[in-house]
């Protein structure tokens, strides 16, 4: 039996939710965290916790984890372990005497926060979940998918509304009729329907497209976008109970299947995946990341900022990029994942072989289609939306464009910033 010290060096360093375990096998705490073992290291390592956190870790014997995929659903797994065990080192550090809710309500429905819960007609109800912050943190992300109205006031739109995260559903019927659709939307995603609610956006987006109203169509396909990533193919409190190994054999069974559907010799224990990002050519950056046994490996992730310096041409760019990755003496990827199709392949291949690295699997996914183009294929591989390998080469090429974009603004960000200083001295 692994001893507390080696437990605590072996923690997952993806996002989930970890329980502080006690001398007499009762759960004390349950937190969340985007790296599980940052974050109970943090614990044990920090001289200043203040005394509640410290009385808490003089009497943690054990901790138990559960990996999840994404943000999303920690917040949910943690508000339903909370729940249930009703930790005494949860309870006192609540930020509120009573459980809180979410609440929707009205002719024109509002998202608010209660604390008191009486059932109605025509009423939804979410909860209770432990404490307003995680309430909030909760929906703060939903928000960004599905902007809503949480005061009413039909006379003059409010702050939420000028930031894009209110919708200001009093303009009109028209406006009402979709920001209620909207409000569908919001109550299917809580109650823990993300893949009908993917399948429902998508009906939509199909509709828009056929009328040909494309800016409506690019605006559900954002949200999809948007959905995808918050839940990253979202999975209920109950299933990861029932289930605590469920991100690890997941994980696997899109490894095996990337295996099986790119034929490739072995698992691929390390995968690196490229993109670049430009705005017409400049301030050029590339991105490299890297997964790690399916997962992100964060600490592993590099950024370029593209010397070339010509007209905007991504085959260039990213030969540059790879050109400069094997000057390292980085670890050698089992595969390399390239944002782009055939061309893009190509310019990669020609960048291995002069680096002599020619022995290295690399396949492009193509944006458009999502087609796998493998190196001696004439026709690109079309996977179904349900293919474990299909969702795995996904999220790893959505977090490089990701990756590369922030950076990318950054130093858009940073040249503003220059450019407005020396033109005011």
């Amino acid at each position: 039996m692994k001893s507390f010290k080696e437990k605590l060096s072996n923690l997952p360093n993806g996002p989930g939710i970890y329980q502080f375990i006690s001398k007499d096998k009762k759960v004390i705490y349950i937190g969340k965290s985007v790296s599980i073992k940052k974050r109970v290291a943090s614990y044990f390592t920090n001289k200043n916790l203040g005394p509640k956190t410290d009385m808490l870790v003089k009497n943690i014997a054990d901790v138990k984890t559960i990996k999840v995929f994404s943000e999303f659903e920690a917040l949910m797994l943690e508000s339903e372990l909370i729940r249930t065990y009703k930790p005494f080192y949860n309870v006192i550090a609540k930020d509120d005497k009573s459980p809180i809710y979410i609440k929707i309500e009205g002719e024109i429905p509002l998202v608010t926060l209660t604390r008191k819960v009486t059932p109605q007609r025509g009423v939804f109800i979410k909860g209770p979940f432990p404490s307003a912050k995680v309430t909030k943190d909760i929906l703060k992300l939903i928000r960004k998918v599905f902007p809503y109205c949480q005061h009413k006031n039909p006379k003059k739109p409010c702050l939420y509304v000028h930031l894009g995260l209110c919708p200001y559903p009093y303009e009109g019927k028209t406006s009402a009729i979709a920001y209620k659709k909207t409000v569908a939307h919001i109550k299917k995603l809580l109650s823990g329907k993300s893949q009908s609610l993917i399948k429902d956006l998508t009906a939509d987006m199909q509709i828009a497209s056929k009328k040909q109203d494309f800016e409506e169509a690019a605006r559900i396909k954002n949200q999809i976008q948007k959905l995808e990533y918050l839940n990253s193919i979202f999975h209920t409190p109950r299933e990861f109970l029932e289930k605590p190994t469920l991100v690890d054999d997941l994980t696997l069974q899109r490894l095996k299947d990337l295996k099986e559907k790119i034929t490739l010799k072995k698992l691929p224990k390390r995968i690196e995946c490229y993109d670049i990002s430009n705005l017409q050519g400049k301030h050029a950056t590339g991105s490299m990341v890297v997964f790690i046994n399916g997962v992100p490996e964060k600490s592993e992730y590099r950024r370029f900022k593209i010397k070339f310096s010509q007209k905007p041409n991504d085959y260039l760019m990213l030969k540059e990029v790879v050109a400069r990755r094997f000057k390292n003496t980085w670890p050698e990827p089992d595969l390399m994942i390239i944002d782009g199709g055939r061309g893009q392949l190509n310019a990669v291949l020609s960048a291995l072989s002069k680096s002599k690295n020619d022995n290295i699997q690399v396949v492009s996914l193509a944006k458009r289609l999502e087609q796998i183009f493998v190196p001696g294929k004439i026709q690109p591989i079309a996977l179904p939306k349900e293919s474990p390998a299909r969702q795995l080469t996904q999220a790893i090429r959505d977090e490089a464009h990701r990756f590369a974009i922030t950076y990318h603004r950054h130093l858009r960000s940073k040249t503003f910033l220059t450019s407005n200083l020396k033109s005011v001295s």
